[in-house]
């Protein structure tokens, strides 16, 4: 009779095991339906009630553990991601919102630690790019609680088919019948090297509220015309006050604008920035600049100049994970003297606009595509044209970008510009072509 007895058990615990199986699938299911119906804790509260017969079944701990982080039961939620990664550790869904709740809990080193340990697994696409702004949203935050550094360099090689934004038709006609332009006054084209670094640094002052420096600098050398070359120093210093959705920054810059190695142009701003960020895909942005310009030569051409605008990014679901971003903006640049030389050659008002959108092709590789648009209305008659000049600026810009890892990223990018104008000597054609690597810490 043992073995008919030892049957029996055998044959209840079996039938128990099973039905509660189908229990356990049952309320997990309805946890599912509530939580997706964003009845978050009424999902919680259900998940709740079944919490010592379902726990450490990772499918219910994982259903559970979303739905506390979400109805704001945060450290309920961690203990039943830790009970599946205990038994489970390359869980990456669990382990991706452990991360999430620590950074809910403003636990940032945690949170940083959870997601690399995902970016290290190879996630799909969407999840880099989720992860990605997270990562960006931990960097702002830490700024308020610590002093945090940021350093970048970049090394490019190119092909410019017009150094000098240089028409290419040499013949004009101006108020004193018609003229030739020749030598450096028209379009040349010619290889460069190009190299550019930067630091910023934030320091708290006190919570939600950080003192920042920013310091880059750039070279552009030509093969064979080397009076055209470029080189900037720009430093910006200033506050930032941030909050959990986004910031607000304002400073002073100056800038130091080289051609050929001389100084040409000095540039000081006050400049301010606006930042937010209304769900994790999508950012809004303002900014107002106010800025003076010295030219060193040509006094001219000296002048202040206000400018503002406003932006957008969106991040959409999807195989490629698009990542639509935009901006508007406009402006007025007057003279300092009141010369008719000066107004006519400097006062006009400023518009424009820009588009792009980025496909991610792999979680290495993306590609971008960019268009700009400008234009600019002269309010006084040109002295060598007599009429009121007007300049249409169209840039179309393609880029591929590789990231063999977050630091790291190799560059190709085709650009080709179009300046369009009513007086000839300001109509050009640009084309360029750039290979860079760049290294970010």
């Amino acid at each position: 009779m043992r073995w008919l007895r030892l049957c029996f058990i055998t044959t209840y615990l079996l039938i128990f095991n099973i039905s509660s199986a189908f229990a356990e699938a049952d309320v997990i299911n309805k946890i599912i339906k509530l939580y997706h119906a964003g009845q978050i804790n009424d999902a919680y509260k259900l998940a709740e009630k079944h919490l010592l017969e379902a726990g450490n079944n990772p499918a219910f701990d994982y259903h559970y553990a979303i739905a506390a982080i979400d109805s704001g039961h945060i450290s309920q939620g961690l203990f039943a991601l830790k009970r599946i990664l205990a038994l489970h550790p390359d869980d990456q869904s669990a382990r991706l919102e452990l991360a999430r709740g620590y950074f809910l809990l403003k636990q940032y080193d945690r949170a940083r630690q959870e997601f690399i340990k995902v970016l290290d697994s190879n996630p799909p696409a969407e999840v880099k790019v989720n992860i990605n702004q997270f990562m960006d949203a931990i960097r702002l935050r830490e700024t308020g609680r610590k002093t945090t550094t940021g350093l970048y360099m970049e090394l490019g090689l190119g092909y410019d088919s017009n150094v000098s934004s240089a028409p290419s038709a040499a013949g004009y006609t101006d108020r004193f019948g018609i003229g030739t332009l020749q030598g450096a006054s028209l379009s040349m084209d010619d290889n460069y090297s190009s190299f550019a670094t930067g630091v910023t640094i934030h320091h708290p002052l006190k919570p939600g509220v950080a003192l920042f420096g920013d310091v880059n600098i750039s070279q552009r050398s030509h093969e064979d015309i080397s009076e055209f070359n470029i080189g900037i120093f720009d430093i910006q210093s200033g506050l930032i006050f941030s909050g959990d959705q986004g910031y607000f920054r304002i400073g002073m810059e100056w800038q130091n604008y080289e051609i050929g190695h001389d100084r040409y142009r000095e540039m000081i701003a006050m400049n301010g920035e606006l930042s937010w960020q209304p769900a994790v895909q999508t950012r809004l942005t303002g900014f107002l600049q106010l800025a003076g310009m010295k030219f060193l030569t040509q006094k001219h051409l000296n002048s202040r100049r206000q400018m503002g605008g406003a932006g957008f990014q969106h991040v959409f679901a999807g195989g490629l994970q698009p990542v639509v971003f935009g901006s508007l903006y406009g402006g007025a640049e007057r003279a300092r003297d009141n010369l008719a030389l000066a107004e006519s050659a400097i006062d006009r008002d400023i518009y424009g606009l820009s588009i792009g959108n980025q496909l991610t092709i792999s979680p290495q590789l993306s590609l971008d595509f960019t268009v700009w648009l400008q234009k600019s209305r002269y309010l006084e008659d040109n002295s060598f044209f007599l009429i009121k000049r007007k300049d249409e600026y169209r840039n179309y810009s393609l880029g591929i970008t590789y990231r063999p890892s977050r630091q790291w990223a190799i560059r190709s990018n085709l650009g080709y510009t179009e300046g369009r104008s009513n007086i000839e000597i300001y109509k050009y054609y640009r084309a360029q072509v750039e290979m860079s690597i760049r290294y970010e810490y």
